[in-house]
């Protein structure tokens, strides 16, 4: 593969995928070493950013592969997604469900002219796992501050949450890990599960994604793009 090893502007996409590659690597890195961290967003948003890369280098390489046109004003030097009936630069749009479904709509259209040594084929839960990201993070803003949403979603965004202590060790399979806080006459006034993990199942979707578009971003470059 070309594209690992080459600088980013040589690459047939001008650079999106390697860079969705490297955002990927991040989380993998951040998710062996980062235990100690109370990293969920950082992890979650670079495997969400990752997403986006792909899809955006996979809707780029159609495009120039089959010289498939741009809406007016826009090419392969200024490319753009459509969404609904309107065309919006495609470095100004982070919505990882209307990406989605310009790829998808583009990708059937290509489907007949792919090469047949490969199954092209969708799983067919892809789109629910991308509408449920996001449905939490529309705006590539979820992940990257404290505060952007309501303040119920805002509040899972933290392994640490506010919890009662009474029952906190009922589950005899799961250890609780807990801060007390006391008042100056030792009394407890607050507790906190330090890895409630909120976010657990968006997080395992996103690493679903984030791994499976790696693949198929794979099989886009080598195919369709020689390795480059």
């Amino acid at each position: 593969m070309n594209y690992l090893i080459t600088p980013p502007v040589t690459h047939y996409d001008g650079g999106i995928g390697i860079t969705g590659c490297n955002f990927r690597h991040a989380a993998d890195i951040l998710k062996e070493h980062g235990s100690s961290l109370d990293g969920v967003l950082p992890l979650c948003y670079l495997h969400r950013h990752a997403i986006e890369l792909f899809l955006k280098s996979m809707i780029f390489i159609l495009h120039k592969k089959y010289s498939i046109e741009f809406g007016e004003g826009f090419s392969l030097d200024r490319p753009a997604i459509k969404v609904g009936d309107k065309w919006r630069p495609m470095d100004n749009t982070h919505n990882l469900s209307d990406l989605y479904s310009y790829f998808e709509v583009t990708y059937e259209d290509c489907k007949g002219v792919l090469p047949e040594t490969i199954c092209w084929d969708m799983p067919a839960d892809i789109k629910s796992k991308i509408d449920m990201v996001s449905g939490t993070d529309p705006k590539s803003t979820f992940f990257r501050y404290p505060k952007s949403g309501s303040a119920h979603q805002d509040a899972k965004k933290s392994r640490i949450q506010k919890t009662k202590f009474e029952g906190a060790f009922d589950d005899k399979d799961k250890p609780a890990k807990l801060v007390l806080m006391f008042d100056q006459n030792d009394e407890l006034i607050e507790t906190y599960d330090l890895d409630a993990d909120a976010l657990s199942t968006i997080q395992e979707v996103l690493d679903y994604l984030s791994d499976f578009f790696n693949g198929v971003h794979a099989a886009f470059r080598h195919k369709l793009a020689n390795g480059s």
